[in-house]
């Protein structure tokens, strides 16, 4: 199948979006619109055009989507498609971490996931049976919420955990300690990993330069689902 019969498939805007030539465009479309379809006609289009595709990156929510969008690329362009990254916000940003990792001073660090993340919070949340601290899935959740919402802790607080609310101090007690075993031995959890290249790109020149050396399109998949810290 050529990219021609793929633009011809398109209706006016999805072809509009595929081809535009303006530096930064936001597609909104209700489900089942063709938003995927119109991300895999951009990047299709832009390779035929001459972009290099390991200029481009794709970014999805799930590791299965971001298959599925190269492999429809690829239907159309065979070959030519070699080298288009798609991957998760957490692996895109992982990835830049770990290239750059002079520029974020963060030596050697180990990535955390939410069982290891589970462990440290009922540790720091001890086993009494008279603790009246939410338990330990609770204090993660609750920690993660406030962190991609980029909420004020007392907000997060009073919106997820109501009945907790005057337990607010031994809360955050335990979030400071979780925040400091973690610095300690140098882990980062998924929420790190997005927040220190958001805020590193945005204080780092030098940094954003050398990125978008590498990156010349960013093609986000259902960006209308971000939440506040990926949007950063």
């Amino acid at each position: 199948m050529t990219i021609q019969r793929l633009l011809d498939e398109l209706n006016p805007e999805q072809r509009h979006a595929a081809t535009t030539t303006a530096q930064n465009t936001l597609v909104l479309a209700g489900a089942g619109c063709g938003k995927t379809k119109t991300i895999v006609a951009r990047a299709a289009y832009l390779i035929s055009q001459g972009t290099p595709p390991e200029q481009m990156q794709i970014v999805t929510f799930t590791r299965r989507a971001a298959s599925e969008i190269v492999t429809r690329v690829e239907q159309y362009l065979g070959a030519q498609a070699q080298g288009l990254k798609a991957s998760t916000f957490h692996t895109f940003c992982l990835a830049i971490l770990r290239r750059y990792n002079k520029a974020f001073d963060l030596g050697q660090f180990n990535v955390i996931d939410r069982d290891d993340q589970m462990l440290m919070f009922r540790l720091l949340r001890g086993k009494d049976k008279q603790n009246e601290l939410p338990k330990a899935a609770q204090l993660l959740d609750l920690y993660s919420y406030t962190r991609n919402t980029q909420s004020k802790f007392s907000e997060a607080l009073a919106k997820q955990l109501p009945d907790m609310v005057e337990l607010k101090a031994p809360i955050i007690a335990v979030m400071k300690a979780y925040e400091l075993q973690k610095r300690e031995r140098n882990y980062l959890d998924y929420d790190d990993i997005l927040e220190y290249v958001a805020k590193y790109l945005n204080q780092s020149d030098a940094l954003l330069e050398q990125v978008l050396h590498r990156c010349q399109y960013l093609l986000v998949d259902e960006m209308q689902d971000t939440n506040p810290l990926q949007w950063l």
